[in-house]
């Protein structure tokens, strides 16, 4: 199939593998696949894993030919498909997208400079197209700064395989939701491996329909065991997972507060004022008491919780 390429590799250029988990993505993993293949620096492997489809994903994935390569798995999450994509990869660099995302046609070649100058760079991540300004930063990204909010998207980031593997690769626990990547992202510097930023809008991120409280409890818990799982890697203070702990539960709050699942919200700000009080937080807290007849009229809230 025809490609995008203009850039042919050099002995000196590394090698990048593309892997992509694909979970009943028959709607969109062939604009995902081309993506990768219209890139103005080739990779040296495309390997989708397909994680237990049911739909079409497989047929379509096959389509493509080399250098796309199909491999199967029975339904593990998104976690297992990764690493297993990763174990088969020969690239000494590997570079993740979701089924449901898009590289623009430069990414790679705009991020290649990033990955040559120091060899205890772990990652090197870009911004997605019309990335919100909280999401980004200037210098050096650090532990600390990725425990207090997770700046790395999965689909932007190219990962050195033996970063991935110095921490033990994904972890595979579906419990995780929410946090998957982050949990890496967050060992991975706790071992000290750099993260390069390539400060432009490389990839078209496809965001999840909106969550339901249901979806919103289960995202807090793994963000919460996340945390829990961190701070015992890193033998961190107990008081700063606490504080971790009150924040969470304070911005999942809010998130219930706006979705006006009123007895979500009051239980998760009710968690986070018995860490440390804070006025936004007992604010919207004591607002889930309100009676039914003006929790209907609400209109406007404060957009903090800090």
């Amino acid at each position: 199939m025809e490609t995008g390429s203009t850039m042919t590799p050099t002995t000196e250029t590394p090698t990048i593998s593309a892997v992509v988990p694909a979970y009943n993505a028959a709607d969109t993993i062939a604009r995902t696949i081309q993506s990768i293949l219209d890139q103005t620096l080739p990779v040296c492997e495309v390997i989708v894993v397909d994680d237990g489809s049911k739909d079409e994903t497989a047929r379509i994935i096959d389509r493509f030919g080399a250098p796309v390569r199909r491999i199967t798995q029975e339904n593990a999450g998104p976690n297992a498909a990764r690493n297993h994509g990763v174990r088969e990869a020969r690239g000494e660099w590997i570079a993740f997208l979701d089924s449901d995302d898009r590289w623009l046609p430069n990414k790679l070649e705009r991020m290649l400079p990033l990955l040559q100058d120091d060899p205890q760079t772990g990652v090197v991540h870009c911004y997605t197209v019309d990335e919100r300004s909280w999401h980004k930063y200037d210098g050096e990204l650090t532990f600390d700064m990725l425990w207090d909010h997770n700046y790395v998207g999965t689909s932007t980031a190219i990962v050195r395989k033996a970063a991935w593997k110095s921490v033990g690769g994904f972890d595979e626990d579906r419990s995780l939701i929410g946090a998957e990547d982050y949990n890496m992202w967050l060992r991975m510097a706790a071992r000290d491996w750099k993260f390069r930023l390539c400060p432009e809008e490389l990839v078209e991120y496809t965001p999840a329909e909106g969550s339901l409280s249901s979806q919103v409890r289960r995202v807090l818990e793994g963000e919460l065991l996340n945390a829990r799982r961190i701070a015992e890697f890193a033998d961190l203070p107990a008081e700063r997972l606490r504080q971790r702990e009150r924040e969470l539960y304070a911005e999942y709050g809010v998130a219930m507060f706006h979705a006006r699942d009123r007895q979500g919200a009051r239980q998760f700000l009710g968690a986070a004022l018995k860490t440390r009080p804070s006025v936004d937080v007992l604010a919207r807290w004591l607002a889930t008491w309100l009676p039914d007849a003006v929790w209907k009229l609400r209109r406007r809230v404060p957009q903090s919780a800090a």
